[in-house]
């Protein structure tokens, strides 16, 4: 109704019966016939079904679904004072809200979260998520599974929830997933907001409609879209991070300047190269947190568009999500012998081989030049983060766990690099089905360079040994 008379007094967001003075015969005249069901307005009473030629009746319905919106805030500091920038829906504030957190950033941040929501008059009770220690990192991936994501619906449940209740994240990529999946299972959906406390989950994970968890089958095999309504970042946690972790991060940034811009390449390289310990200041970190948010949302609202939407934020993820599960799920051998197992990967670990492994496909498949192969290698390794596929794994296994990543269906599916900050099209997609001898032998491409990098790294050390068979047989000892 587009009436420029309509009136109301009622507040914006409130749902009201409105009269418009143009339409003084009242409701009837502007939604047409009286349907007997007071207030539906042009709702018929039936919908009636069709019958085709061989008797079979057919009959449907559908409807507008949950719009995908969400709001992003960064400002530093804001955490102390979160209650104060309403981001708790008005309706959540007389019902049982739960924040939850990982126990390190409970640790941190909970208590201040905690006191500035309730001194905004919310109800708002803290759970807990387990961190785990791995090679001496903590971690939280070991609790994305469906035994956490249970425990935590189960106490929910108990502790009691209605339909206006909100799942609150505070915490890294995982905190956020799990919470996401949280909120859209209770009740069909009820409200969520992120408070994201690291660098994944600042520059890829909150910023997503996106909610998931692990099955013992895959990385991100379990979840659903949804919406947070507010996604809060707050630059001074980064402070409190690992650097291994915001190297992490960092990766899913390197994702989009590889993909999407030279300039957010540079932006994201260039000070590295300068001095690595410009990974710890705050104006870097929220430069390239404002740059990959800026980046990354054309991506999530244009998202029907094309499928470049989708072959961006997945690029380096359908080898990655494979070597990142199986190095913390590595299968058993039957052959008998003692097999090393894979230090786990982090997230970001996992998806900067795989962008490195993408460039060797492209390159395999005359879609990119040595140049663009080169560059791949040279920007992940000048971050810091690894490149190479670790000796633990075979080729064989990651094809296999490849079968599971969802845009597999009869051959590997990814999107390739053409050149530094632009995909190549296939026809009028982004897609490409790769035949597994290609990701094959862009898997031993990669393992090639390794042993050279690791057989020239361990011939400086130690010049007397003979041949890259041995410095192999000593790096894996």
């Amino acid at each position: 109704h587009t009436h420029s008379s309509l009136t109301s007094t009622m507040p914006v967001g409130a749902f009201a019966n409105i009269v418009c003075q143009d339409c003084a015969a009242g409701p009837d005249r502007f939604f047409g016939e009286d349907t007997g069901l007071e207030g539906l307005g042009v709702q018929p009473d039936i919908v009636p079904g069709e019958v085709d030629a061989d008797g079979v009746y057919t009959n449907g319905f559908g409807r507008a679904g949950r719009r995908l919106e969400s709001t992003i805030i960064l400002k530093t500091g804001i955490l102390k004072d979160i209650g104060a920038y309403d981001v708790l829906p008005e309706h959540s504030r007389d019902a049982p809200n739960y924040l939850v957190s990982d126990s390190i950033c409970a640790d941190l941040f909970a208590d201040d979260v905690l006191n500035s929501l309730r001194a905004s008059g919310a109800r708002v009770e803290l759970l807990e998520v387990p961190t785990w220690s791995e090679a001496d990192e903590p971690s939280t991936e070991p609790s994305k599974t469906v035994g956490e994501f249970h425990r935590l619906i189960d106490e929910i449940l108990k502790m009691g929830i209605t339909k206006h209740s909100c799942i609150i994240s505070l915490g890294g990529g995982v905190v956020n997933n799990l919470c996401g999946l949280l909120a859209s299972f209770l009740f069909r959906g009820i409200s969520l907001i992120h408070l994201t406390t690291n660098t994944m989950g600042a520059f890829d994970a909150a910023i997503d409609f996106k909610q998931a968890i692990n099955h013992e089958c895959g990385k991100n095999l379990l979840g659903a879209y949804y919406p947070a309504s507010s996604i809060v970042i707050d630059p001074a946690t980064f402070s409190t991070v690992p650097r291994r972790h915001m190297l992490n991060g960092l990766a899913e940034a390197l994702k989009h300047g590889l993909t999407q811009s030279q300039q957010l390449t540079d932006l994201i390289v260039k000070p590295l190269e300068q001095d690595p310990d410009n990974l710890s200041q705050p104006e870097y970190l929220e430069a390239v947190c404002r740059a990959v948010i800026e980046a990354k949302v054309p991506t999530l609202t244009w998202y029907n568009s094309s499928d470049f939407n989708e072959m961006c934020p997945q690029y380096g993820h359908a080898i990655g999500h494979a070597i990142e599960h199986l190095s913390w799920h590595p299968p058993e051998r039957c052959d008998g012998k003692l097999h090393p197992k894979p230090s786990p990967l982090l997230h970001g670990e996992a998806v900067a081989i795989g962008m490195c492994v993408s460039a060797e496909v492209a390159r395999l498949m005359d879609l990119c030049d040595d140049d663009c192969v080169e560059q791949h290698y040279r920007y992940v390794s000048a971050t810091g983060l690894p490149a190479f596929v670790s000796p633990e794994l075979t080729t064989e296994e990651v094809l296999a766990k490849m079968a599971y990543d969802k845009h597999h269906v009869k051959m590997p599916t990814m999107g390739l690099c053409s050149a530094i900050g632009q995909m190549t099209k296939n026809g009028d997609s982004y897609t490409w089905a790769v035949e597994p001898e290609v990701i094959e032998k862009a898997i031993q491409r990669n393992v090639e360079r390794r042993d050279e990098v690791l057989y020239a790294a361990a011939t400086k050390e130690r010049s007397h040994l003979d041949s890259p068979p041995s410095v192999m047989a000593r790096w894996r000892a």
